[in-house]
């Protein structure tokens, strides 16, 4: 056990001096060429969608406890070279710690039960250098979703980050939400589906839109077909064939189904999706989360 834990400091004292420098972007580290010289360079965009388990979930004696994930889901991030993230279940305390180790990040979010830091909140952040954080708002996925509430036959409070960014190359404006749809309630993942339509519907035409969030179920579930509706799910009109598999909750590699994916990326039309990737990535056998992160690099309009 002692040489267990010997090799777990050791993974870990590797992942943080490896992250200090960042390495180029490269078809390894997204899944699609980027030259930042390239006449369209400004147009890109990687996303990420990532559950990073919360932090006080598991005891401080365990191998997932977030005292020692957190180096590894930083490096995580920081080798998918993403330029925006949303993260679910995120605690802010969990927020902080990142944006600490990586330190190119702005971030936002608010806790599901107060409005403030209680609870989990769908946190996003922001590389500083690509975009400028214009507005925000939370909406909780209620019937009443201006306040902290609890919708329909979900378990818990479940809410909605809405950013309105602006690219500092080019001023362009871009919309970024991020969701955490309820584990249990059936009819609150259709009508938090729904809500999303109805926040969409309020927002400027023409100004692109990335969705990011767990969904809590597969495909087949009404709620994504509501949003499909409207939006593509980067899976299926990526320019190259998706990566990674498809499964997106591994239980920390206690509980992996075939076709578990309940975690996605949607953009609005006309966003030319350039790659989407399932990383599995693991630092000898230990999971950064219960989750694996969808990465997404498209080029918008």
């Amino acid at each position: 056990m002692m040489l267990h834990f010997r090799s777990i400091l050791w993974v870990l004292a590797m992942v943080f001096v490896a992250g200090c420098a960042r390495p180029p972007v490269s078809a390894q580290s997204t899944g699609a060429e980027v030259r930042a010289d390239a006449p369209d360079a400004h147009k890109r965009v990687t996303a990420m969608s990532y559950n990073i388990r919360c932090g006080f979930c598991e005891k401080p004696d365990d191998v997932n406890h977030w005292s020692r994930r957190k180096f590894l889901v930083a490096d995580v991030i920081r080798k998918s070279q993403a330029d925006l993230i949303g993260l679910q279940e995120a605690e802010a305390f969990q927020v902080t710690d990142l944006a600490s180790l990586l330190g190119e990040f702005d971030w936002v979010g608010v806790g599901r039960d107060d409005g403030k830091q209680g609870g989990e909140m769908n946190a996003v952040l922001v590389r500083r250098s690509a975009f400028a954080i214009s507005a925000q708002q939370t909406r909780w996925l209620s019937e009443t979703p201006e306040r902290v509430s609890r919708g329909w036959d979900a378990m818990f409070n479940r809410t909605l980050t809405l950013l309105t960014l602006t690219s500092r190359r080019t001023g362009a404006e871009l919309y970024f939400l991020n969701t955490h749809f309820d584990h249990i309630g059936r009819q609150a993942r259709d009508e938090s589906a729904k809500l999303i339509v109805q926040t969409l519907q309020t927002l400027r035409s023409g100004v692109p839109v990335i969705v990011t969030g767990d969904f809590n179920a597969r495909p087949d579930f009404a709620g994504y077909k509501t949003l499909t509706a409207r939006l593509h799910d980067a899976a299926l009109v990526s320019r190259t064939p998706a990566a990674g598999g498809n499964i997106t909750f591994n239980g920390f590699g206690q509980d992996i189904e075939p076709d578990n994916k309940i975690d996605y990326v949607f953009v609005s039309p006309g966003q030319e999706v350039l790659s989407h990737r399932i990383i599995t990535d693991r630092y000898q056998q230990l999971y950064p989360s219960d989750h694996y992160p969808i990465v997404v690099d498209l080029r918008w309009q």
